[in-house]
Order: structure tokens, then C-alpha cells, then sequence
């Protein structure tokens, strides 16, 4: 037996582990075979009372793991015992004899006890990959972005707003690196102010995945992204290369969760799907390597289900889970990738689950990942599609609308629609799937769009025609709140993107605003507008159609509209707003859609010059310097140094403050003019006396050169250390530099000697000059008589 902590705090759970020196012969995994079984634990406390825990059935490996919390203070005995067991095997049998363990103590102490194993701190500087294992807690601040729009795996132009929960995200426009990865801007000459082809109608040049410090991006040419060049992989702290899949198109990014008998860990995987929702083929990568690994055939994949949905979804492992609505045969599906893995591969060739081993070359039959398909027990419209899926939530809702008649050839409004609530997972066995409710909506015009999630339970849809927002309970259907229009410019209607986070709905438009609704009642919380600007646009204003990204409590979001012209408009900006208040926080000019968030990290392709522009903190360098010679005390000394951005981006030049940053970086990356009253940043100088005492001696503020300088008086005579430190800003890390003085006594003051009498020789001169001087005198009187 062994017992951990010991010793150990009344309350505190302890791990109670128990083994057996024979192991089964028969027994293979976490339930093959025979398993011995029968243990007991008997337990006396402080006060000589007794408890027994048990039975308890051993692993394949004949231990187990129990948990016990303390109530009072003392020693605690432990003791373990088997009953024997009779093991059956093929053409014998063996009997194991009883045994019991040697009694183990447990001191028992008012508090736990500290055993001084900590993690470091959140940090406060920038950070790459990999994280050590060590750094628990630090997942509040780094997270993958492993689907184009973080976790559904759809990117269009328009609807695909994105929410990433966990990363930290950038809080000022500090470029870390740029890369142009296409032309763009403006060519000149004859074309005058047209710029080349944005992709912005259909093609989306870069959709960005992000893994471990790596993004991933598909290359194809400007006139149609089915035409695929191929993945290219670039580091996401530097933008360097690193790998090229020439062909091949990487649709999405997987970590899997190993959790078995043998093996416990994150699995990376690239997906890349292709073929009829019926019987499509996944092609599975490496995603360190590149590298081809397996491949899985026959996947029902997400058959019925709306385009926008985002098929497919990651389930509570990081496997892939796909659902499909059958509407011919009303059948409800799941596929799941890990089942069919586990099938293809079993343990000792018959234990699904307990090894994760998918061979290099295998080919696997996707149909073996079927975890359930069943019947559904009301009939459902041939047109229907699952509309919203969130399996956090347990919910999906499928939707038909009656205007849409396809025989007819012609739409009445208002229309009905039909929905459904179906369970993301149903018990296991079940012969049949019901709707959790069916509702039957009314008043339904033209433009009828969904919250692209699922949040405590509610969600959302619009009615453009209106321009008015209905929250509902995913629980009952039941409407809980709708608005009056939110809208009164026109170009509201053409509002496109609806995402809950934080309690609020957010939505953006061509209105020119993002606004954010409580989902709790439907009110307006706070509203964000982009400005006028005139004939700049035919909005009066600055639209927004490519939805935005969410995370660390900031809404990343730009202007843009579906079919741009040559002469692209002028104002655009990356926004990002306070998602609580609705406040800027930084904005920076660019006309940047899309990409992803990661480590505190965003990169994004900037359309008015087809450069990829990647934000976040980036390393600082400070220098300081002091007289090389010896200062004499009484005497002030001029310190002084440099701050310098030693990014990528812009190595080597002036770190400014973060008020000025987006000025700055507009000037160094976008051909803009110089901000010549931004400011720099402030610079601690403290010292270290030949006492060893350390103390403050003021603080300096860079200028536009980087530079900065102090005036100081040493105190005392002796070494001096001068530390300047730069505390670090929201868009550079800390830094510091020392240098060193010595401070000599003045020298001691003496009494001026006796004088002496002048030599001859001066006499002589001194006489000689007073009578020159006599005669200048003279004559000038002479010739003032003489006027």
C-alpha cells in the first residue's frame, strides 16, 4: 500500500493506491479477462474507530486507486486485503492465495502541507511554444486556433464571426512581423489608383490555422481557391517557413486526447476532407512533420446540415465528431473519428479504445466510426437542414422554412418555419431519436439568420426584413424577448453577423455599427459606431462583412463589403472593442478580415496591401551608459541610453508609447507620415551605492530617436551600479541594462602660501606698461584741446 500526501491536512484528499505482487493470467486492459477482485480497505482513525472501504476490482495489473479525505487530526491507519480468487484460464486453472498488506500511517496536521512545488506565474511578457509541462494554469492564456473560424470549420466571406474562450489576445497595434504573401496596393502608371484583386468576394487568400506556434494557411490562385497550390506552415513568432504540402489542402487542425490503460497524452493531427457528404475521404497528417500518416474512407459527413453550420465539431477529447440529418429515410447520425480509429485498431486485437496505434499507410473504413444512427420518430420535411449546432451546449436545431417552394417558382412572405431541437448525444442503445420540441414560427420574412452559437442556453435569430432579433430557450423553443428594430438606417438590413460571448449578443452590419444585447432580456448593452465618412463609401459610413473574432474579452473587427472595387475606399480600420463596454481599445488602418488568434498573438492579411500583419507583444532592448572615467563627488553626471523594438517587424527601431503605437506602426509598415509628436516610453533609473544600498534616482522618457538621458548628483564617493529598466508596455516586454561609476572624494582644499616680492624683471615690465599708458593719456588730452 502507499498513501500520498503524507503527511497530509484534515479535508485534504489523499490518493489511497494498493497493488498486488501476482497479476492475473487471464486479464488484459481495463476490463478483459478476469480481473482480481474483492479488495478491502480498513481504515482506523485518530480515535480508534474503524471504516472499511470496498470491494474494489483491480486493474489489468492487479492495483487500484482509491480517494479518502481526513476528518480530524491524528494518525490514521490504512490496511489492504485479498479474499483470493480462483483464475480460469485456457485448459487450467490457478488459484491466488488470500493476502493482506502491511498497516500503513497517515499523520494528519491542521493544514496541508506545503511541499514548495509550484508553477510559475501567468506572465506578463510575450511567450512562444513550446509551454513546459511545469506551467500549470498557464492554458488561461494560450490556446490553439485549429478550425478556420476557431472551432467550426467554415470561413466564408460573410456569417463567420469567431470566438476563441481561453487565449490572450493583443491589447495595441505593435506589429510583431509582416509578409506579403500576395501583390496588393496600388499598381500605378496607367491603372491609376487601382489596386490588385482582394479576394474578398469569394476567394479568401488567407484563413489561417494555428497549432503550437505554427500557422497553417492554403494557397491558391487569385481566380478560384478550388484551384490549390497547396499548405504552407510559417512560424507564428517570426513568420519563417517551415513546411510546404505542394497539392494539398489542410481544411483543419486536431489535438486528441490519448486516455487509456497504456497511454495518456495530446495527439496533433491534420485533416484534409474531400468527396460527397455520403462517403467523403479524410487524408490524416502529422502535424509536426507534414507528414502522411492514415487515411479513413466512407465518412457520412455532415450530410443535411446547412453550409453554415460549420461542420464538423470537436467532441470532449478533441475527436472529430460529424452529425448527419437524413431527411429521406428520417434517420439522425453521428459519426465519430476516434471510434473508428479504436475499431480499426484494437489492443491485443480485441479491445477497442485501449491503444491509440493508427498505422502509417492504413486505410480505415469509416463506416466502423458510425457511433450511432437511428431513427427519428416524427416525420421530417425533406428540406430541412440542421441550422446551429453546439455540442458544449447538447443541442442542435433543424429548420425549414414554407416560402421556400422550389415547384411553385415564386415566394410568399410573411412564411412560416418549422424547427427542431434534437440532443447531441443519445443513451447508449437507443433504438430512436425524438425531438426535444418541434415549434412552428410565424411572421418569418426575408433574410432569417442564427447566432452562430448557443450560449447559457439561449440563441438567436435575426429577421433582416424587419431588422428585429428574437431570443429563444434552446431548452423549451420557448421565445424569451425580442427587439424593436435595431436599426433605423436602411443599410441595416444587410447584418450578417451574430455571435453570443460574454452574455451578450453581438452583431455587425452595414449600418456602420457593432452592437451588443443582453441574451437575457434583449436589451441593447452598449453600441460601437465606425464614423462617417461621406462619398468615402456609398454607406455614408463603414460596413462590416466578413465578421469578426472574439477573445480575451476584445472584438477584433474591420470594414469591409462583399465586392470592393479597384478603387478601394479609403478609412478602413482594424477595430478592436471592449466586448464588456463597448469602448475602443486600439484600431489601426487596414483592411483586415479574418484570421486568427492565438498566445496573444492575431494575424491577419491586410487587403490594402496584401501583406500579412501579425500583432502582439515583441521584445524591447535597453541600453545605459555612464562616464568612463572617474566623477568627482560634487560633480553631476549625465546617464543616458536607448529603447529599442527588437521585433522582426521593425528591428532596431524607437519603442513609442501605447497611445502612439498605431500612428507608429502606420508610418513604418503602410507608407504614411511620420508622427512626429509621438512620445516614447518611460525608463526607471535606480543605483546600487558603494553601502549596497539601492534606491530610485528618478525617471527619463524616450524621444522619437529611442534615446533618453538623467542628470544626477552621486551622494557618496565609491562604485555605483546604474540600473535603467523599462517595465514593459502592453506592446513591448520588459528590459534593462546596468553600467557603472566610480565617484572619487574631492580633493582636500589648502591655504595659499606666503607671498613673494615680483621679480626685476616684472617691475621692469609693470613700469614700462604704466608709462605707455600715461602717454596715451596725454595725448588724447592734447588733441581734445586742439578741437
Amino acid at each position: 500500500m502507499n498513501i500520498t500526501p503524507r503527511p497530509a491536512g484534515v479535508g485534504e484528499t489523499v490518493l489511497v493506491s494498493f497493488q498486488l505482487d501476482k497479476t492475473s493470467d487471464t486479464a488484459v486492459g481495463a476490463a478483459g479477462g478476469d480481473h482480481f477482485q474483492g479488495f478491502m480497505i480498513d481504515i482506523t482513525r485518530p480515535d480508534g474507530t474503524k471504516e472499511t472501504k470496498g470491494p474494489y476490482e483491480a486493474w489489468a495489473t492487479s492495483g487500484a486507486i482509491l480517494t479518502y479525505a481526513p476528518t480530524s487530526i491524528g494518525t490514521y491507519t490504512f490496511q489492504a486485503s485479498f479474499p483470493g480468487q480462483w483464475i480460469n484460464a485456457s485448459g487450467y486453472e490457478r488459484y491466488f492465495k488470500p493476502s493482506t498488506s502491511n498497516p500503513v500511517e497517515l499523520i494528519v496536521n491542521e493544514e496541508p502541507t506545503d511541499f514548495g512545488i509550484t508553477s510559475p506565474p501567468l506572465p506578463t511578457d510575450s511567450w512562444t511554444r513550446p509551454i513546459s509541462s511545469e506551467n500549470k494554469g498557464w492554458w488561461q492564456v494560450a490556446d490553439n486556433w485549429l478550425m478556420k473560424s476557431y472551432d467550426y470549420n467554415i470561413r466564408h466571406f460573410c456569417m463567420t464571426p469567431a470566438f476563441s474562450p481561453y487565449t490572450a489576445a493583443p491589447d495595441s497595434a505593435h506589429v510583431i512581423w509582416k509578409k506579403d504573401i500576395l501583390f496588393g496596393g496600388i499598381a500605378g502608371g496607367v491603372f491609376g489608383d487601382s489596386s490588385y484583386y482582394t479576394g474578398l468576394s469569394y476567394e479568401q487568400f488567407y484563413d489561417p490555422l494555428i497549432l503550437e506556434g505554427r500557422i497553417m494557411f492554403v494557397e491558391h490562385p487569385p481566380t478560384a481557391s478550388a484551384d490549390v497550390f497547396g499548405t504552407r506552415c510559417m512560424d507564428l513568432y517570426t513568420g519563417e517557413d517551415l513546411w510546404y504540402l505542394e497539392g494539398i489542402s489542410i481544411d483543419f487542425a486536431q489535438i486528441f486526447l490519448i486516455d487509456n490503460p497504456n497511454e495518456h497524452g495530446l495527439i496533433a493531427h491534420l485533416w484534409d476532407v474531400n468527396g460527397p457528404s455520403s462517403n467523403a475521404t479524410a487524408t490524416i497528417y502529422d502535424a509536426y512533420t507534414s507528414r502522411h500518416i492514415f487515411t479513413i474512407t466512407n465518412i457520412t459527413w455532415g450530410r443535411g446540415v446547412s453550409f453554415y453550420c460549420g461542420q464538423p465539431s470537436f467532441g470532449p477529447s478533441g475527436e472529430i465528431l460529424s452529425y448527419s440529418l437524413d431527411t429521406a429515410n428520417d434517420r439522425l447520425m453521428l459519426w465519430n473519428s476516434s471510434k473508428a480509429i479504436f475499431e480499426a485498431f484494437p489492443w491485443m486485437g480485441g479491445f477497442p479504445g485501449e491503444i491509440y496505434s493508427p498505422r502509417v499507410g492504413a486505410i480505415v473504413d469509416g463506416k466502423l466510426g458510425i457511433q450511432w444512427d437511428v431513427p427519428i420518430t416524427v416525420d421530417v420535411d425533406s428540406r430541412m437542414t440542421i441550422e446551429l449546432l453546439d455540442v458544449d451546449e447538447g443541442y442542435m436545431l433543424a429548420y425549414v422554412e414554407s416560402k421556400l417552394s422550389r415547384t411553385a417558382g415564386f415566394t410568399e412572405y410573411p412564411a412560416t418555419a418549422t424547427e427542431m431541437a434534437f440532443p447531441t448525444e443519445i443513451s447508449e442503445g437507443a433504438t430512436s431519436v425524438s425531438p426535444i420540441w418541434t415549434k412552428t414560427r410565424g411572421d418569418i420574412h426575408n433574410r432569417n439568420f442564427y447566432s452562430r452559437n448557443i450560449e447559457d442556453g439561449v440563441y438567436t435569430r435575426w429577421d433582416g426584413a424587419l431588422m428585429r432579433l428574437m431570443g429563444y430557450s434552446i431548452q423549451t423553443g420557448e421565445e424569451i424577448w425580442r427587439t424593436e428594430p435595431t436599426s433605423d438606417v436602411g443599410w441595416g438590413y444587410f447584418t450578417y453577423q451574430f455571435m453570443i460571448a460574454y452574455g451578450n449578443l453581438l452583431m455587425a452590419g452595414y449600418d456602420g455599427y457593432l452592437r451588443a444585447f443582453d441574451i437575457t432580456d434583449g436589451s441593447l448593452s452598449w453600441e460601437f459606431y465606425f464614423g462617417d465618412v461621406g462619398l468615402e463609401t456609398a454607406y455614408n459610413t463603414l460596413p462590416n462583412y466578413s465578421g469578426f473574432n472574439i477573445a480575451d474579452g476584445k472584438i477584433y473587427i474591420t470594414n469591409d463589403e462583399h465586392s470592393p472595387d479597384s478603387v478601394l475606399w479609403r478609412g478602413s480600420k482594424l477595430w478592436v472593442v471592449d466586448a464588456y463596454t463597448g469602448e475602443e481599445v486600439w484600431s489601426i488602418a487596414g483592411m483586415m478580415r479574418h484570421g486568427a488568434i492565438s498566445d496573444g498573438v492575431y494575424t491577419v492579411l491586410n487587403s490594402y496591401d496584401g501583406q500579412v500583419y501579425t500583432f502582439g507583444k515583441g521584445p524591447s532592448k535597453i541600453t545605459v551608459e555612464a562616464p568612463l572615467t572617474e566623477v568627482i563627488l560634487g560633480e553631476k553626471v549625465i546617464i543616458m541610453g536607448s529603447i529599442m523594438d527588437q521585433s522582426i517587424g521593425q528591428m532596431d527601431t524607437p519603442c513609442v508609447s501605447d497611445d502612439d503605437m498605431s500612428a507608429w506602426m502606420e508610418y513604418l509598415h503602410m507608407n504614411k507620415p511620420i508622427p512626429s509628436d509621438a512620445k516614447g516610453v518611460e525608463i526607471t533609473l535606480d543605483v546600487i551605492d558603494a553601502n549596497g544600498n539601492y534606491r530610485n534616482i528618478g525617471t527619463a522618457t524616450s524621444d522619437l530617436s529611442g534615446k533618453y538621458r538623467l542628470v544626477w548628483e552621486p551622494e557618496i564617493p565609491g562604485d555605483y551600479t546604474i540600473i535603467a529598466t523599462f517595465v514593459g508596455s502592453d506592446s513591448y516586454d520588459s528590459s534593462f541594462d546596468e553600467a557603472f561609476i566610480y565617484v572619487e572624494e574631492a580633493p582636500q582644499s589648502t591655504a595659499p602660501p606666503d607671498a613673494t616680492p615680483a621679480p626685476m624683471t616684472d617691475m621692469y615690465v609693470m613700469g614700462f606698461g604704466i608709462a605707455i599708458l600715461a602717454v596715451v593719456i596725454i595725448i588724447g588730452i592734447l588733441l581734445l584741446r586742439k578741437k
